[in-house]
């Protein structure tokens, strides 16, 4: 038979009895709303509100200095930069960082009070900077982060993700810091470069006249230096000295000419004879004066001529071919009294003096003894003729027979005249030459002085040079492949960080376990008072005591919690791999978790009913949003911070992350605190089971019936 579509209807129509009853329909229909509000208002933002999670940091990092480029001296302090920018840091989503000491970070750390504690080493900052010398010494530096996931696993999570943060900003300023003074180097080495530059276009200015002298050096290569103006003046004075020689001569040749016509009219002129002898021994004598002259003047210049009289050569010749026809004359003639060897001596010191003028290019010396030699023969030429002249009234009587010689020396003694006329011309000839070489000369001495001095800005361009590229290259490293390697991996990375997990779990599901449990152990706390009255109908009409007949529904209760225990941790453990750091922590904790929630529901029946049941909805609720299971507390709204310590799911989930992470830092506050609200709850259901002792009218016909 199908059922009237009324009946429902009859079931929901005795709820209409009262405002209580529509009460309870409408807190039914909220119940999801209360939930799911509840937990999005609970895990609105809880990363904008990590200012409220309090961390330290604990700053061991010691001062450094550093030498920059400019040989100065540099503090580094990365460490104090670091713990400053996260105290001064106050954006949402960074933790509230405390500077302090080592041991109040670690009490902090292990009762919460710090959720999470940043050390910095004492070689952070020498670390950072170890880049900058031997590469053998360059270091990493490191951080230490230490987090307790037996207070807060996604705690751990969120304080590596902040340091990933701070140590990214701190890695790019040591790297920007460390490209900084490597730019700085690079400028130095310019710098250095580019004076190397400038000595090397002095060198160059220096080349340039060092190559305008060398020309004019080559101008003047033919030349000689200062003596070759000196040599001119002896070659002038030789000239001279030949032009005397053939006036000399000439005058020989008057006398010559003289003596003939005076043998032809010997017997007439006789009176005339010794005047005519003596002007001849006078012209000798003049003759002699001058060679002796001659050759004072080549032996002052005798070491400063040079293989410039070549051409004077064919002159020599020919005086030489005239002297010896004179001589031969003489001996042709042979006059009284006269030595004819002189003149032949004479002669042979022409081919002397033509040696001599062949010599005069490379030996001076041997033109000076030719001269004296010559001057040697003229002498005994003047001594000859004035010998004759004293012996002239002895050749009287041979007056006739040397009219012949006579003449003969009067045609020879033109002969020298001429000859020695040529030698002048030859000698100023080499005048000439030896002005053109004193030009050269003089030209050379110029050169040479441009040469010295471009040499001189050579040389100090070269100075600056070298001094420049050593500087460059002392300030260019030169580092093999392994010393690259470990500089590059320094300076990519010159931080790093050791994050340190204080009592670590295996995973995210093994970190919630504990609020997981917690909640199952409350929901079966709730399932188990579905079933069981929360004090026994039989016991109330009794004389029994409200005592004894609470504990009398609460032990049946309170079985079924240590098997729902047992079960739970059965398949924890045994099918999802859940392992505790603490088993008998573990158990008795669980097991005095099952003991409060069972005592807390048994409460909320007893005390209410049916009604008692959506109490415990509500206050589970509460429990759960503020016993910090998942975020931070302090990530909370500040009403679920108040909460959090009033509540005995916070010291079950607190006992259980101990049992499970390791740790046993306020697990007897947690033992105490779940005893006492077990306590409570039963004296409460005490005060219940009394109430129900006492018959009531509103007991016989209940207003509301779950």
């Amino acid at each position: 038979m199908i059922p009237s579509p009324t009946l429902p209807w009859f079931e929901l129509a005795r709820f209409r009895r009262s405002r209580l009853t529509r009460a309870a329909i409408v807190a039914v229909t909220l119940v999801p709303l209360f939930y799911g509000a509840m937990y999005v208002w609970a895990n609105l933002d809880p990363t904008g509100r990590l200012d409220h999670v309090r961390a330290a940091v604990v700053n061991q990092d010691k001062l450094v200095e550093v030498t920059g480029p400019d040989g100065t001296k540099q503090p580094v302090a990365v460490g104090r930069q670091l713990a400053g920018n996260l105290v001064s840091n106050d954006d949402d989503d960074n933790y509230d960082w405390v500077l302090t000491d080592a041991a109040d970070a670690q009490r902090g750390l292990a009762d919460g009070h710090y959720k999470a504690v940043l050390t910095i080493p004492e070689n952070l900052s020498a670390a950072a900077t170890s880049t900058n010398g031997d590469p053998a010494a360059a270091v990493q530096g490191k951080l230490d982060l230490q987090t307790d996931d037996a207070v807060n696993y996604i705690n751990g999570t969120i304080a590596e993700t902040i340091l990933q943060a701070a140590k990214g900003a701190l890695n790019a300023q040591v790297t920007e810091t460390y490209l900084d003074n490597v730019y700085l180097g690079f400028s130095d080495i310019k710098s250095s470069l580019d004076e190397a530059a400038r000595g090397s276009s002095d060198l160059a200015d220096g080349s340039g006249k060092l190559s305008a002298g060398a020309g004019d050096l080559a101008d003047g290569a033919g030349t000689l230096a200062q003596g070759a103006g000196t040599l001119a003046d002896g070659a002038g004075t030789l000239a001279d000295g030949n032009r005397r020689l053939a006036d000399g001569a000439g005058d020989l040749d008057d006398g010559a000419k003289k003596l003939s016509g005076g043998l032809s009219q010997l017997q007439s002129r006789t009176s005339t004879l010794p005047r005519d002898t003596r002007r001849l021994a006078d012209g000798s004598r003049q003759v002699a004066d001058g060679t002796a002259q001659v050759d004072q003047l080549v032996q002052g210049f005798s070491q400063r001529i040079l293989d410039t009289t070549g051409n004077a050569d064919a002159d020599i010749d020919r005086l030489a071919a005239t002297l010896r026809t004179l001589a031969d004359q003489c001996r042709a003639g042979e006059p009284a009294g006269l030595d004819c060897t002189a003149i032949e001596d004479a002669a042979g010191r022409a081919g002397d003096l033509k040696g001599f003028v062949s010599d005069v290019r490379g030996q001076a010396s041997t033109a000076g003894q030719q001269t004296r030699r010559l001057a040697d023969g003229a002498r005994q030429v003047a001594d000859g003729n004035a010998e004759l002249a004293r012996n002239v009234p002895a050749l009287v009587d041979a007056i006739g027979q040397a009219s012949r010689g006579a003449d003969q020396l009067a045609a020879g003694t033109g002969q020298l005249r001429k000859g020695a006329a040529d030698a002048a011309k030859g000698a100023d000839r080499l005048s000439a030459g030896a002005d053109e070489l004193s030009g050269g000369a003089t030209r050379l001495a110029d050169g040479g002085t441009q040469l010295q001095d471009g040499a001189d800005q050579l040389s100090a361009g070269a100075l600056k040079l070298t001094n420049g590229l050593r500087d460059g290259s002392d300030k260019v490293p030169d580092y093999n492949a392994s010393e690259r390697e470990q500089l590059a991996r320094t300076a990519a990375t010159p931080i790093q960080d050791a994050a340190d997990r204080v009592h670590p779990v295996k995973n995210y599901g093994e970190a919630l376990a504990p609020y997981f449990v917690s909640l199952a152990l409350w929901v079966g706390a709730m399932a188990i008072y579905l079933l069981l009255r929360p004090v026994s109908a039989r016991a109330i009409a009794s004389t029994t005591s409200s005592v004894r007949v609470a504990l009398a529904g609460y032990a049946p209760g309170l079985v079924l919690s240590v098997v729902q225990v047992v079960l739970l941790l059965a398949v924890l453990q045994g099918l999802l791999g859940i392992d505790p750091a603490n088993q008998l922590l573990l158990i008795g904790i669980a097991l005095a978790t099952g003991a409060v929630f069972t005592a807390i529901n048994q409460m909320f029946v007893a005390l209410f009913g049916g009604a008692g049941r959506f109490a415990a909805l509500v206050f589970v609720s509460l429990q759960l949003t503020s016993a910090g299971g998942t975020y931070p507390i302090e990530t909370a709204p500040p009403f679920f911070n108040v909460l959090h310590d009033l509540l005995p799911m916070t010291y079950a989930v607190h006992g259980l992350r101990a049992a499970l992470a390791g740790g046993t830092d306020g697990v007897v506050r947690d033992f105490v605190v779940l005893g006492a609200f077990t306590a409570l709850a039963l004296a409460v259901t005490v005060i219940a089971a009394r109430r129900r002792q006492t018959v009531t009218i509103a007991r016989l016909h209940p207003t509301l019936v779950v």
